[in-house]
């Protein structure tokens, strides 16, 4: 769900607008079959969907490709029932007053929710939603902008999970990596940390420190 707030080029400028962004790794027969229902919703402003070369994927979220000052963070949902959807589109919906750039509602599931023969840093798994808060503005503006999408995620509270995404934590939440990950990842990320990275050289990120 895209906040037409934001400058915007045609035909999207002035617009509130609900951005449907999706890949399927099948053939284009199958995957035009499994998009036709979303196509019946309502009427397509842009409609890009196409077969693409693995190497064309990031034209799908198509994100700026020059540096924007944002500030996001988001939550994961455990369920996200009709009241959920209510409350989202009471919070982000053309009738709300969110400065907010974008809100994404992501769907998780299938192949993520499998857990892969070699162990990896994956925390989320089960948790079928994933929600993302996005404001953009200069610093000056910061604390609005943290306000913004802090009224989004408190407002989905009922429905929140209990772990977190940690590629859509803010900075400052992610100051704790044993909490993201759990005790156990985190002791495994630590002893790899500890025979590659001993001296702690990449860590500048959502750290995980060397084990002792």
């Amino acid at each position: 769900m895209t906040s037409a707030r934001a400058p915007k080029p045609e035909p999207l400028r002035g617009r509130f607008v609900v951005s449907l962004r999706f890949a399927y790794n099948g053939t284009a027969e199958d995957g035009e079959r499994l998009i036709a229902p979303l196509r019946t919703v309502a009427p397509a402003v842009l409609d890009t969907v196409r077969d693409m070369p693995y190497t064309e994927v990031a034209s799908i979220h198509n994100e700026p490709t020059e540096p924007v000052p944002y500030y996001e963070r988001g939550i994961m949902l455990r369920e996200f029932p009709a009241q959920a959807l209510d409350k989202l589109v009471e919070l982000v919906g053309p009738d709300s007053d969110t400065t907010l750039w974008i809100a994404e509602l992501r769907a998780l599931g299938g192949a993520w929710d499998r857990e892969p023969t070699v162990p990896n840093a994956v925390a989320t798994r089960g948790l079928p939603y994933s929600l993302l808060g996005v404001a953009v503005g200069p610093l000056p503006e910061e604390q609005q902008l943290k306000a913004s999408v802090a009224a989004l995620l408190d407002g989905m509270q009922p429905w929140q999970g209990d772990r977190r995404l940690v590629n859509n934590l803010a900075p400052d939440e992610a100051t704790d990596a044993a909490a993201i990950y759990g005790a156990q990842r985190y002791e495994r990320l630590a002893a790899i940390k500890k025979t590659y990275d001993p001296a702690n050289m990449f860590r500048i990120n959502h750290n995980v420190a060397p084990a002792a």
